[in-house]
Order: C-alpha cells, then structure tokens, then sequence
C-alpha cells in the first residue's frame, strides 16, 4: 500500500550537562499505510516520547519525520496544525473530551475547527459502530471511561484521518472496556482503512496488532509482525 510515514535518525535530548535525558536514540523508521502498528516498551522506555515526535506534537533534536513526504518539523504552525486536523486522528489515555459539549458535538469538532462539511451520515455511522449513537446528546460527565473512549475515537475518525496516533488508550479502563477499544481499533483499519500507531505497555494489546516496534532505553530494539 506504500509508505505513509517515515522517521530518519530521530534524537530528543531533555536537558543539559549532567541532567541531560536521550529520551528517543536515533531511531528511523517506515510506516506502511493501512497497518495497525503497536509501539511498545516499559514506562520511561521513550515510546510515549517517539509518538510526540512522530505526530508533531514534539520537535526532535535531530533527524526527521515525513508524512506524506512533507517534512512536518520544517512546516510552520499554522500549516501543521492544519495538517494534524486534516490528515491525522489522536486518542490519547485521558479521552479530552470538552466538558461543556454533547458527545455529537464532540465527535465534530474536528469538522467545526476546519470548516469543513458535516457528513451527516457518515458521523452517525460512526456513532453506530461504536455504540454511542443513543448516547449522542449526553455529555462527557454523563457518560463511563468506556463511553468516553469510544467518543474520543469517533471524534478522532470524524475528519477521515490518514494516520491515527492512540497514546496508551486502555490505560484508565477496565479490562473488558479495554478490549472494547482495541476491537474498536482493529475495526477502524479494516473498515476505514486507516494506519494506526497505538502506544502501549501491554503485550496482550499489542498482539492484536499487524506489526511491533518494541522500544527499549529510547532505542527501537525489536520488530515483529
């Protein structure tokens, strides 16, 4: 299906002197599209850090990330941001939903912020696999981990993203909401046909995935079907 996404000698270095942390060590890496990828390793191992890196939320100290051939750390902000609403989806372990708005409203403000035209039924597809649909005009306090989850992945679909980014998305559910959210994962890539770099410390979830890097002391020491 071709590359979606590649990494060239990435480095992040926090810090100076003798407080200095090589969080990511020159890592390089090809993404294919329409993959479900598992990025795992222990806490502190730098995975969480290699994700930042690799959806532009962080800026390496060296090496480069192109998506779409574009190199995204050269872009200026208003471009990246653009490009983050328009070709990417984030889950991430605290759902960040916006209290003050119903799950519908949510689930489109990816749309709202790009100005972009509500597909009224594809959104309530969405809703539908999810099973939040009879939730829609609830709000987030109304509603349990799982339910919050599963809104912030539609919220994260609305835009048709080409790449989504989930950052440790069980880590504040039970196990049976947990797996929920991975079925909810694997069905994104197969029916949506989207790339998927999930964050995690648990081998369990990352067994459901098609590919592993497994990331240890900030360096990628394993890859694996």
């Amino acid at each position: 299906m071709g590359v979606i996404l590649t990494a060239k000698n990435l480095q992040k270095i926090y810090g100076m002197g003798e407080v200095k942390v090589e969080a990511v060590k020159n890592i390089s890496l090809e993404i294919e599209k329409g993959y479900f990828y598992a990025i795992i390793g222990k806490s502190g191992s730098g995975k969480s850090t290699l994700l930042h890196l690799l959806s532009g939320f962080d800026k390496p100290t060296k090496g480069t990330v192109k998506i779409g051939g574009e190199n995204i750390h050269k872009m200026k902000d208003k471009r990246l941001s653009a490009m983050r609403r328009e070709k990417m989806g984030f889950v991430f372990q605290s759902y960040n939903l916006l209290p003050e708005f119903c799950v519908e409203e949510n689930i489109r403000m990816p749309l709202y912020l790009n100005r972009a035209k509500t597909d009224k039924g594809y959104i309530r597809s969405l809703m539908e696999k999810l099973g939040i649909y009879e939730l829609r005009l609830k709000f987030p306090s109304q509603l349990s981990g799982g339910e919050q989850q599963r809104a912030a992945i539609a919220r994260a679909l609305a835009a048709r993203p080409d790449i989504v980014f989930a950052d440790e998305p069980t880590g504040n559910l039970d196990q049976q909401s947990g797996g929920d959210v991975l079925r909810l994962l694997k069905m994104m890539k197969e029916e949506w046909g989207q790339t998927i770099l999930l964050v995690t410390h648990d081998m369990e979830i990352a067994q459901a995935a098609d590919k592993v890097i497994e990331i240890r002391d900030g360096m990628v020491v394993g890859r694996g079907a």
